[in-house]
């Protein structure tokens, strides 16, 4: 009877340790494949970042990050020369080029993002459908009046000799804070800047050379 006893005690903690072992293993099955799951999505980024495409969820721009060059330009009266990143707003086919020492920060919401040196200096591009030139000059300019410039430029068209597009720049400070507004089709492409007052040496010809990049195909 003790015998029989023993056989079936030593049944139940067989059971009993197979229970556990298989709890702990799909436990573990349920761990790895979780993070293969992270694994797969992680090298999804990593394969669009290697393409040179930037972008999120909640945009609807990608932006392509192209080839590196040289260009030459007059900073305080010198002719210097300076490595720029050629860039492709998508699905809109503009095209730009930028300093390589302001990086990207964010692309988000249809807008690009660049900042330098603790946000003293910022670049965002921004494209905005279904408005016109004149609706997105008036929104900017009521955005940039409430908080109260001590200086405040003119409402100027851009060059046209510079990239064969029409728009208006107008500029307020201290600091110096500003935009540019393109009309392209049923949609606007708006640059605003801002930047210190002691940069401008270095800001404006970079500006001026960012404008004359643009170009829509």
């Amino acid at each position: 009877m003790k015998k029989i006893y023993l056989i079936g005690l030593t049944l139940i903690l067989s059971m009993a340790l197979f229970g556990c072992n298989t709890t702990e293993n799909t436990n573990d099955d349920i761990t790895k494949e979780k993070e293969e799951e992270k694994k797969a999505q992680d090298n999804n980024e990593n394969e669009s970042n290697s393409k040179g495409e930037a972008g999120d969820n909640e945009s609807n721009i990608v932006l392509n990050i192209g080839s590196i060059e040289t260009v030459n330009r007059i900073i305080e009266g010198m002719d210097e020369e300076v490595k720029v990143v050629n860039y492709q707003i998508q699905p809109y086919d503009i095209s730009y080029q930028l300093d390589e020492t302001i990086g990207i920060s964010e692309v988000k919401d249809n807008q690009i993002t660049y900042l330098t040196q603790n946000d003293a200096y910022k670049i965002i591009l921004e494209s905005i459908e279904h408005t016109n030139r004149e609706k997105a000059v008036a929104n900017l300019q009521e955005k940039f009046e409430t908080e109260e410039y001590e200086e405040k430029g003119e409402l100027e068209s851009t060059p046209s000799e510079e990239n064969d597009l029409k728009g208006k720049m107008q500029f307020f400070g201290y600091p110096v804070k500003g935009f540019y507004v393109y009309e392209i089709d049923e949609h606007v492409l708006v640059i605003t800047y801002q930047y210190p007052e002691e940069g401008g040496d270095g800001m404006y010809p970079l500006l001026e050379s960012l404008r004359k990049s643009i170009n829509v195909q």
